[in-house]
């Protein structure tokens, strides 16, 4: 038998996991409903008086307008005929917060109250965006594919649900600052600025970095740089000069050694405009790995460091033959498909079933297996993958591969010197 207040904690429970999907998404009704699981007529013979405390609590239990219990006549044999209540239902998610109350009801108020914020002030983005020679509605860049109209309101809801935990974290203060700051930016051009140059009052880089991810979130769907892969992994699409946006390069070929240094952090926007041309770019995901290379004639490493593949949108990568060395695991395959879907002439060295097969005894369970769609694998590498799944998500990371294994099949890619 659930009681009202076990009701109410599952309540809690579901305003908790929900109320921010409710509020940007499609409203549910009812937002809330269970069933109390009512007792049968052998449960009330063998505690009478339990059951009808139970039900004395759901006729006196206090519920805000837009809850109701609905109740049934159950008629039988021992006790007779009985009202019994059987199922709790909350039309509107004001009504759990309302009955929930506490931290939870606060989070949805607020969180609810800074979507409506965000939305208004999104219509005067639009409305300036279009006046100042952007596209006369929002666009929704989407992984790298053409951008798409959209409404204002259309167009921050997938934003407002990526961030929507920050957004109701953030005090009363930086909220309205964020918001006050981006009506400010579609206002004024800041391209090339650094933080500690933005002529904002009261905003200062240490501001600036601690709110930019959410700041340009916000700002992207009605800036035109959004779809540009080079401009926004080099200054963002607000287009503030990222002192964190570097490339990290080994040359092998001394004669493409700039002032003959080997080893560089560059940023990208300046890596993007060397004047270089690679005859091979070898992509790395690990750091010891970059530094382990030895030289190569007309070669170029490249750290690919995760998830973040910002080195694709180097320009000189596009004409040159590429090379991509990854950890064996669906992470890397993973990594591998983002990068391919720019540079479709890439290729992967240590990434099959052979590599996999001979080290088996140093595979490690993978914690966090991918499982999406790979579109861009070779037959090969669906293989090494499957094999990798089929074992039991299992990963063989790029640094416990042999040193004199790995250089063997380096060898086979690039012209080392002597």
């Amino acid at each position: 038998m659930l009681t009202p207040a076990d009701a109410r904690e599952s309540a809690r429970a579901k305003l908790l996991r929900s109320h921010r999907s409710w509020t940007v998404g499609e409203r549910p009704d009812p937002a809330f409903s269970c069933g109390l699981r009512p007792p049968t007529e052998q449960a009330v013979l063998a505690d009478l008086p339990r059951a009808q405390a139970w039900v004395r609590q759901w006729r006196e239990a206090a519920l805000p307008e837009d809850i109701e219990v609905q109740w049934q006549e159950r008629t039988w044999r021992s006790v007779g005929r009985q009202q019994i209540p059987v199922r709790l239902t909350a039309h509107t998610v004001e009504a759990v917060a309302a009955w929930v109350g506490g931290a939870p009801a606060r989070e949805q108020r607020v969180f609810a109250q800074r979507v409506a914020t965000v939305r208004r002030h999104a219509e005067r983005w639009a409305r300036s965006a279009a006046a100042h020679g952007a596209p006369s509605s929002p666009h929704l860049p989407d992984d790298g594919a053409a951008a798409r109209e959209a409404s204002p309101d259309d167009a921050v809801t997938p934003v407002l649900r990526r961030h929507a935990q920050r957004l109701t974290d953030l005090d009363e203060a930086d909220f309205r600052a964020v918001v006050e700051v981006l009506d400010w930016l579609q206002e004024h051009p800041v391209a090339g600025m650094r933080p500690r140059q933005l002529p904002i009052r009261g905003v200062d880089s240490k501001w600036f970095g601690r709110h930019r991810s959410l700041l340009e979130a916000l700002a992207a769907p009605f800036r035109p740089s959004a779809s540009d892969p080079v401009v926004v992994s080099a200054r963002g699409v607000l287009g503030v000069v990222d002192s964190h946006a570097l490339v990290r390069l080994r040359i092998l070929d001394p004669a493409l050694r700039p002032a003959g240094i080997r080893d560089m952090d560059v940023p990208v926007e300046q890596a993007s405009e060397w004047a270089v041309t690679p005859e091979h770019v070898l992509i790395v995901e690990n750091s010891e790995t970059l530094l382990c290379l030895p030289d190569a004639a007309g070669t170029i490493a490249v750290w690919g460091h995760g998830h973040d593949t910002t080195p694709a949108s180097l320009p000189w990568l596009s004409e040159a033959d590429l090379t991509y060395w990854g950890d064996l695991d669906s992470q890397g395959f993973a990594i591998l498909h983002r990068y391919r879907a720019r540079l479709p002439q890439l290729r992967t060295v240590l990434m099959d079933v052979e590599t996999l097969e001979q080290f088996k005894d140093l595979w490690v369970a993978e914690p966090t297996p991918f499982r999406g769609s790979l579109s861009t694998l070779t037959s090969a590498e669906v293989r090494a993958l499957e094999r990798l799944r089929t074992a039991g998500d299992v990963r063989l990371e790029q640094e416990r591969i042999p040193w004199s294994y790995a250089l063997a099949a380096l060898t086979s890619r690039l012209r080392l010197l002597p």
